[in-house]
C-alpha cells in the first residue's frame, strides 16, 4: 500500500500573499491615478487622445514589451513564443500612437509599422513552430496566462463592447455625455493593460524558473525538451 506523505510547508502561502499585496498595490495607485486625473485635467481633455490616461497605458504597454523583448533575448529556449507576445504588444503600441504617427510620419504609418512587426513575428514562429507550439502547450498551464487571457478580454474585447455609443445612449437617455462613457471605457482599458503587465511580469518569472530548471537537467546529464508540459 503506498504511503503518502503531506509535507507542510507555507512557502506557497507567502508567495500568494506577496503577490496580492504587490498586485493589489498597483491597481491602487491606477485608481487613484485615475480619480487625480479627473479632478485636474480640463474639462476638454479629459480622457482625451492627448491625456495623461492616454500617456499611462502607452507606458504600460512599452513596459510589457520590454519585459517580454528581454524575455525573448535571455530565454532562447522560449524565443519564439516570447517574442510573439512581444511582437502583440508592441503592435499595440504602435496602434496607440496612430493620431501622432499619421500627422508626423504619413497617413497610414502605424498600420506599416504594427502589420510588419506582426508579420515578422509569424514568419519567426512559423521557422521555429515546433519549439513554439511546445512553449504554447506548457504556458497555457501556468498562472501567467490567465492573467494575460484576462487582460487581452477586458481590453480587446469587453472594454470596446462597454464603451459602445448605443449601449451609454440606452443608459443615460437624454442625459447622455460622451465625457462618461469615454472616462468608463478608458478606465477600463487601463485596468486591463495593467493585468496584461502583471502577466509579462509573471511570463518573465515563468521563463526564469523553467531556464533554472532546464540548465539542471543538463548539469545532471539528463536529456530534456525546453519548456515542454
Amino acid at each position: 500500500m503506498a504511503n503518502h506523505t503531506i509535507i507542510s510547508n507555507p512557502k506557497g502561502f507567502k508567495t500568494a500573499v506577496l503577490r496580492l499585496i504587490i498586485y493589489s498595490a498597483l491597481i491602487y495607485l491606477l485608481a487613484e491615478f485615475l480619480k487625480w486625473n479627473v479632478q485636474h485635467e480640463a474639462v476638454s481633455n479629459k480622457f482625451s487622445e492627448d491625456s495623461a490616461v492616454e500617456y499611462v497605458q502607452s507606458l504600460l504597454l512599452l513596459l510589457c514589451s520590454i519585459v517580454f523583448l528581454y524575455s525573448s533575448i535571455k530565454y532562447k529556449p522560449i524565443f519564439p513564443l516570447s517574442f510573439a507576445l512581444f511582437a502583440f504588444m508592441m503592435a499595440s503600441l504602435i496602434r496607440e500612437q496612430d493620431a501622432f504617427l499619421d500627422q508626423h510620419v504619413y497617413d497610414g504609418a502605424w498600420q506599416t509599422g504594427a502589420f510588419g512587426l506582426l508579420l515578422l513575428a509569424t514568419l519567426l514562429v512559423y521557422r521555429k513552430k515546433e519549439l513554439f507550439f511546445s512553449n504554447l502547450n506548457n504556458f497555457v498551464h501556468q498562472f501567467s496566462f490567465g492573467i494575460l487571457l484576462s487582460g487581452i478580454v477586458t481590453t480587446y474585447v469587453f472594454a470596446r463592447l462597454y464603451g459602445r455609443k448605443v449601449f451609454w445612449m440606452a443608459v443615460m437617455e437624454a442625459q447622455y455625455a460622451r465625457d462618461v462613457k469615454n472616462v468608463s471605457e478608458e478606465s477600463l482599458e487601463l485596468f486591463g493593460y495593467a493585468l496584461i503587465f502583471i502577466a509579462s511580469v509573471e511570463f518573465y518569472l515563468f521563463a526564469n524558473a523553467k531556464n533554472r530548471e532546464i540548465e539542471l537537467k543538463t548539469h545532471q546529464g539528463q536529456t530534456s525538451f525546453p519548456i515542454s508540459a
